[in-house]
């Protein structure tokens, strides 16, 4: 997640709490229970602010961070950071209901393990996932610079960028692993009831070659795919010997990166379930897609983006020295999933920000499309002056003017 929506959810979710904006706001006592020989407390938080999102685990009083959480993130933009975690939390509801499980963030997989698997497999690291790299890649460089060359890669294992001697370089194909703890009430206790593991993979890697020039490929999506299926398979024979994963589901989605300069994040395309074994054999396709908003005039499909150009129009016409109104859309199947609009004025004092987000609330309840989650913000040089936004299932839109 961005330091812009960081910013927009650490203002927003108090206040629609608060004044009572979020849909089903569920109260319920919270759950405490006394696990292990220590007796550690544990309960869960007291709010679930709707069925959007799993209640927390919380230990000893305190939100538990994820074991791997300092392992370098090798995503390549803001944009494929939050597309990641966004994906593979829509993956998990689908396997694991939020009315009848509990998450925490991933307790099993450590810093050093992390760091480990997203290496190179080497002499000194064995279990390292990504490829090894060839001895002699080329008969045009010198053993002394190929060499060197090998063990800059090597140091850099677990980073997008690769420095080797030939354009035939093999390149890192997985770039981070995200795992989610999904946890069941088990009489006095909490009991881990499946865990989801997100796998995200580089659509395109660069090397620098003997001359120092840097080249950027694109990873086809047949191999993405296929590498995807066999590091999925890996890691769940890896989890399997963990005594509490023996019995539990894994599921595993796989994510296409975008490349560093896409407007936009990637998306996920594929997605499996392992019931038991140690292999994943039951495969969902994903028909994902991330638009960037406005689309060019002339681009092929343009009209199903008319409610945005529309939208866009009012607010310029209605206010023409906005430095910008950008948008982007999810495509699932083909249909419009959820929808975030930044604005960003030049304005500043409180009636010209009050007018503004009047105006956008009324364009967005007339132009844009019912049924999905729409998030609108208004920017200007200060940070977020305004926030609009309406869940898939309301009918008003909710808005908080910052002062």
């Amino acid at each position: 997640m961005n330091k812009r929506w960081k910013q927009i959810v650490g203002f927003i979710l108090p206040m629609l709490v608060l004044s009572g904006c979020i849909q089903d706001l569920e109260k319920a006592p919270s759950k405490e229970k006394k696990v292990g020989p220590d007796e550690v407390v544990v309960q869960t938080t007291n709010n679930q602010l709707s069925d959007n999102y799993y209640r927390s685990v919380i230990r000893d009083g305190k939100y538990q961070l994820a074991a791997s959480a300092s392992v370098d993130n090798n995503l390549t933009s803001s944009g494929n950071s939050q597309a990641y975690e966004e994906g593979l939390l829509r993956i998990s509801k689908k396997i694991f209901p939020t009315d009848q499980y509990f998450l925490q963030e991933g307790q099993i997989i450590d810093e050093d393990t992390m760091t480990s698997w997203l290496g190179r497999e080497t002499k000194d690291n064995p279990d390292g996932l990504n490829p090894v790299l060839e001895e002699d890649q080329t008969s045009e460089t010198t053993t002394e610079n190929a060499q060197a060359a090998n063990d800059q890669a090597e140091n850099q294992s677990t980073t997008n960028e690769q420095v080797v001697v030939d354009a035939a370089a093999t390149p890192i194909y997985l770039a981070q692993i995200m795992e989610k703890d999904i946890m069941v009430e088990d009489g006095d206790n909490f009991k881990m009831g499946g865990i989801v593991v997100g796998l995200a993979m580089n659509s395109e890697y660069s090397y620098t070659d003997a001359n120092g020039v840097v080249h950027k490929q694109e990873i086809s999506m047949g191999e993405l795919r296929e590498r995807g299926k066999a590091y999925a398979n890996i890691i769940v024979g890896r989890l399997r010997n963990t005594k509490e994963l023996r019995s539990v589901p894994i599921v595993v989605g796989i994510f296409k990166q975008a490349p560093s300069t896409s407007v936009v994040g990637g998306s996920y395309v594929l997605s499996g379930v392992s019931r038991e074994g140690n292999y994943v054999s039951d495969w969902t396709e994903h028909n994902d897609v991330r638009v960037a908003l406005p689309v060019a005039k002339d681009a092929e499909g343009n009209d199903q983006y008319k409610y945005f150009d529309d939208f866009s129009n009012q607010i310029i016409n209605f206010f023409p020295n906005l430095n910008g109104v950008s948008g982007e859309g999810l495509y699932v199947d083909g249909a419009l999933a959820s929808l975030k609009i930044n604005i960003v004025s030049q304005f500043y004092q409180q009636t010209e920000i009050t007018a503004l987000t009047q105006q956008v609330t009324d364009s967005a309840q007339k132009n844009l499309p019912e049924g999905v989650n729409i998030e609108i913000t208004i920017n200007s040089a200060a940070g977020v002056e305004s926030y609009i936004g309406r869940q898939a299932g309301a009918k008003e839109f909710q808005t908080h003017i910052f002062q």
